[in-house]
């Protein structure tokens, strides 16, 4: 309305010093705005993690650029000069019981799975609210087989971070996707992240417990206090709002509860083993595992892209999950009898699902829902209350670049 104080006047609260509230609080305060990032963790960049536990950086959580054409990601990192190697998921040598099947088999078996996914968008165009992906996809392939169930449990099950049978078939696909390459940072993204929180007011250890709005502004409570501002943008993960841990007064608006319960809120989790030598192929960018529930689908070829004889196993949705359950010991011996390999030096491994800032690892369009439950979960409360998250953004979804897009929209949107 007309008597609003000018933006710069101000005060916004931001809350997660993720992506997406990192975006929005840079955006702000370049701006001249007075912002204050509030974040749960003791430490900044969300579900981006770079940890260097192991002698070198390692991402346990989002670890790629997916595509550079117009990625605004590559343009922060061209300003930071952070590196970046590209990685070919197709470069890749598949293991049943440690040994490598031979390329000819594994190209017999799922040599037209791009073709399985051509018929699987068919299938979306007709497919109901309530048909998962797993309907159309049992039909057309042969789940039997061990290299076909790699294939499913790596394009599928780590891709979208959920299972076959909790993915939307009508909606399957409908993410954008950027061209270039995929690319990994070996200094990780907190180079980024450090980058984009530079001279931010960002008070860590202080996770939102409830958020009062009104026409005159929002009051915050936190472990450390109330804080006050005309302005907030929530920027947790949708993980956190299915919790239901924010207490919201007034309650949100039903069409965005109703949002948050329908969107999936999917698992991704890591295994990393550092070894005193490789005893890999140094060419291929990954390495798959044959069968299914495995303890990790897939693993990045960590010579590549460190120097150092690394592997980074991934596994996705209820077999990441029902293995969160385990020891570290049980996880890790577990992926070392996978590929019949010797006793790591060290190792590292993730809880995405067990930690309470998080809950899960990012978003997919569930059974039920569509991509106007993401638009229903980007609307703001009024003029007070703003959103963003990957989980917000109707093209970029389940992506850092969607994250930090998000984080700008809402920035603009104050800044009008």
């Amino acid at each position: 309305s007309g008597d609003d104080p000018a933006p710069a006047s101000q005060r916004v609260v931001v809350i997660g010093a993720g992506m997406a509230g990192l975006a929005a609080a840079r955006r702000l305060a370049d701006a001249g705005v007075s912002v204050t990032v509030l974040e749960a963790r003791t430490r900044i960049g969300g579900r981006t993690w770079t940890d260097s536990s192991l002698g070198v950086p390692v991402d346990l959580g989002a670890a790629w650029f997916h595509g550079t054409e117009g990625n605004p990601l590559v343009d922060i990192a061209e300003e930071v000069g952070v590196r970046t190697v590209a990685t070919d998921f197709e470069n890749v040598v598949v293991l049943a019981d440690g040994a490598a099947v031979p390329a000819a088999q594994v190209e017999a078996a799922v040599g037209d799975w791009p073709t399985v996914f051509e018929d699987l968008y068919a299938a979306a165009g007709s497919a109901g609210p309530q048909a998962s992906v797993a309907d159309a996809l049992a039909p057309l392939v042969d789940l039997d087989d061990p290299l076909v169930q790699w294939c499913t449990a790596s394009t599928i099950n780590a891709e979208y971070a959920a299972d076959p049978t909790e993915l939307s078939l009508r909606w399957f696909g409908q993410e954008g996707e950027l061209d270039g390459p995929d690319v990994l940072l070996p200094g990780g993204y907190i180079q980024l992240v450090e980058h984009l929180a530079r001279g931010l007011e960002i008070r860590l250890g202080a996770p939102v417990e409830r958020i009062g709005y009104d026409d005159t502004g929002v009051r915050i409570q936190t472990p450390q206090g109330p804080v006050e501002a005309d302005r907030a943008i929530v920027t947790v993960p949708l993980g956190v709002l299915k919790a239901d841990v924010i207490a919201f007064d007034p309650p949100l608006p039903e069409a965005k509860r109703g949002a948050i319960e329908r969107l999936g809120f999917g698992l991704l989790d890591k295994v990393v083993l550092r070894f005193a030598e490789p005893f890999w192929p140094p060419e291929p960018d990954m390495i798959g595992i044959a069968g299914r529930d495995q303890p990790v689908s897939d693993l990045v070829n960590g010579l590549r892209f460190t120097g150092v004889p690394l592997l980074v196993g991934l596994r996705g949705g209820t077999n990441a999950r029902v293995r969160e359950e385990h020891s570290d010991e049980t996880i890790v011996a577990d992926v070392v009898a996978a590929l019949r390999a010797p006793d790591p030096v060290d190792a590292a491994v993730t809880r995405w699902a067990a930690d309470p800032y998080a809950r899960g690892s990012y978003s997919f369009l569930a059974v039920g829902s569509s991509p106007e439950d993401q638009q229903a979960l980007a609307e703001p409360v009024g003029d007070q209350l703003g959103f963003a998250g990957e989980a917000t953004h109707e093209e970029f979804f389940a992506t850092v670049h969607g994250a930090y897009l998000s984080g700008l929209r809402e920035a603009d949107r104050i800044l009008g």
